[in-house]
């Protein structure tokens, strides 16, 4: 590990120090939740950067909460080990089903990196994981998830279906697409699966989805 360039992409990062998501992601999250809602959970697919671009990241300074933290570059997770001890911090790439995935980088730590299937193990090759196995071996195996934060480049609803949401029932998921139209939106593969499970659209944020589990204690009633 090149821990120089580690603490550079760590703490001297440029960032808004009011709010750091990318599209205002946490600005909704702090009207959804509860202010005196401390000490939460949330897992983060996808994380990218400890402070920069970060859904959790508000949450995690201004209530305490921590979690998991889960991305497919090593220097991204060494970066959260470094700003986010509290949390279990773990590189390996989400899906519903078992594969060796390999890394494409576009750039030095930058927000787009894509896994692509690899025909046979190499040094290279990553076995995915799901996330309830990542949870299972957590100290978080028996609790419900305050917010589950996907943002994975276009596998988002593969990582999404390797959570059982029946035992974890996520309070609020953010979770990303690339439509922009809201009736395609609408007929989306993430959109039916999450209603299937009482759960409502509660807001859009460019690329982002916010469901909601209605009346959960986490919730405002507004």
């Amino acid at each position: 590990m090149n821990l120089f360039y580690i603490l550079k992409q760590t703490y001297f990062k440029r960032i808004n120090k009011n709010y750091f998501s990318q599209f205002g992601e946490d600005k909704i999250i702090r009207e959804l939740i509860k202010p005196n809602y401390k000490n939460g959970f949330y897992v983060d697919v996808g994380c990218y950067h400890p402070k920069k671009h970060s859904n959790t990241y508000l949450l995690y300074k201004e209530k305490k909460w921590n979690g998991i933290n889960i991305d497919i570059e090593l220097d991204k997770i060494n970066a959260f080990k470094l700003s986010r001890p509290g949390d279990e911090n773990i590189c390996s790439p989400i899906s519903n089903k078992k594969s060796y995935v390999k890394t494409v980088k576009y750039q030095n730590f930058g927000i787009g990196s894509h896994v692509i299937k690899s025909s046979k193990y190499s040094k290279y090759s990553f076995l995915t994981k799901t996330l309830d196995e990542v949870l299972l071996k957590s100290k978080y195996k028996n609790r419900q998830i305050d917010l589950l934060n996907i943002d994975v480049e276009g596998t988002d609803f593969k990582v999404l279906k390797s959570l059982n949401l029946k035992k974890y029932k996520p309070k609020i998921i953010i979770i990303e697409t690339h439509n922009k139209d809201i009736n395609k939106i609408l007929q989306s593969n993430i959109y039916k699966y999450l209603i299937k499970f009482k759960y409502k659209l509660r807001s859009w944020s460019f690329y982002s989805l916010i469901f909601i589990l209605p009346n959960s204690k986490i919730l405002l009633d507004r």
